[in-house]
């Protein structure tokens, strides 16, 4: 299975034109699938076909727990950077786990 994973650090304020509507993005304790997947899924530079051609999305924390799973449904253009789109696997057994395949990239986007 091909993952496109995102890796989001501690929560913080975004600016106006970050992107999907949101006050904040990162990471913090409790937070639900469906938060995590708003906070991470966008706005990111990467290569669009590359992440179309991904089955699925992987949301982790910085220590590599996942956050969400989602199903890649498509993506939408921000100017130079793009979001996400998908359909949250709500219940995955892979959230709230260490991921199997841990981020070694610098970059908080990598693919698996």
């Amino acid at each position: 299975m091909r993952v496109l994973q995102i890796r989001i650090g501690a929560e913080r304020a975004v600016e106006a034109g970050d992107g999907p509507a949101r006050t904040a993005r990162g990471w913090r304790p409790g937070m639900s699938e469906d938060e995590a997947w708003e906070a991470g899924r966008g706005v990111w530079k990467f290569n669009a076909d590359r992440a179309l051609s991904q089955n699925e999305a992987q949301i982790i924390n910085a220590a590599g727990t996942v956050l969400a799973v989602a199903r890649i449904t498509g993506i939408s253009k921000r100017g130079d950077r793009y979001a996400l789109e998908g359909e949250i696997l709500r219940g995955d057994p892979r959230v709230g786990r260490p991921t199997p395949s841990p981020h070694l990239s610098r970059n908080p986007v990598t693919y698996i």
